[in-house]
């Protein structure tokens, strides 16, 4: 898989985004991107930023939370580190702003524009799910070779220690 299906927006600043199933969301910060064929490459450390989500239909603050696992993905020249976990209970519209915090009651000088990625749960179990599915595919090719010489061995072992058996017997 070499394309990830996410919603991306540049901010800081605001933008309308359809999300088009119901369910769990993740919000990740790009820090290796493109976006309308311009190339983003930040810090890799995740910057302190503010970021709302509103449905469009009923003006509710759709609450944000710390994602519930660690989640980092580098996947087709895009590098994502996982910000924010949050739920919907019916597809829309829904308008996501982010703003660095403002300092000493004025707006920060960080203008420093940055990706961030909206990706839907099953998105997300499907990709991990592939990369789980070639881990164990490899650890396959290496544990079966390897149980397969331990069981040689054993019964090489006990083969000999029969023969000698009788041997010492007669």
């Amino acid at each position: 898989m070499t394309e990830i299906p996410s919603i991306q927006i540049v901010v800081p600043g605001s933008s309308d985004i359809t999300l088009p199933q119901p369910g769990e969301y993740t919000i990740f910060y790009e820090y290796r991107s493109m976006v309308d064929n311009r190339i983003y490459s930040t810090d890799q450390d995740i910057p302190g930023i503010i970021v709302n989500i509103v449905s469009k239909d009923t003006g509710d603050e759709i609450p944000l939370s710390t994602p519930s696992t660690s989640s980092t993905y580098t996947i087709g020249g895009r590098s994502g580190i996982g910000l924010f976990d949050f739920s919907i209970d019916k597809p829309g519209i829904y308008e996501i702003s982010a703003s660095y915090p403002a300092t000493n009651g004025q707006q920060e000088e960080q203008t420093q524009e940055i990706v961030l990625a909206v990706i839907h749960s099953s998105v997300m179990d499907h990709i991990f799910g592939s990369i789980m599915g070639t881990v164990a595919g490899a650890m396959a090719i290496v544990l079966v070779p390897f149980a397969a010489g331990i069981a040689f061995i054993i019964i090489t072992f006990l083969k000999r220690r029969k023969a000698r058996t009788r041997t010492t017997a007669q």
